[in-house]
């Protein structure tokens, strides 16, 4: 009786990894590279140096169907606020600085957990 249940309880653990291994893998794709995206966005803290390896990433990004809207959008605001940045380092720093963190805080809201969803 005792090997019976082993059994079933082996053959619903087999079958649940099985399933596991069954999900789309093209999907999970798209969405781990968003999530990378998102996550290279929050930790580069508007740092330019850090933004152009999110860059690479929203690249590839463009590339998904799923996310090419997206992409397509966030390359403006990031290059946008690069040009931001340089302007500021290049001219007069505090008159661009409002302008820069508008758009900062722009791609931040497009990175949100709920914007995530």
């Amino acid at each position: 009786m005792k090997m019976k249940s082993i059994k079933n309880v082996l053959l619903v653990v087999a079958s649940v990894a099985l399933l596991g291994a069954c999900s789309d893998p093209s999907t999970s794709k798209a969405d781990q590279l968003r999530h990378s995206y998102t996550n290279c966005i929050n930790t580069s803290n508007g740092e330019a140096d850090k933004l152009a390896t999110c860059q690479t990433i929203l690249e590839s990004l463009k590339k998904e169907k799923a996310h090419e809207a997206f992409a397509n959008k966030e390359t403006v605001r990031v290059i946008d606020y690069q040009k931001c940045l340089t302007a500021r380092k290049t001219g007069d720093g505090q008159s661009y600085a409002e302008d820069c963190g508008k758009i900062w805080q722009e791609i931040k809201a497009n990175n949100s957990p709920s914007a995530m969803k």
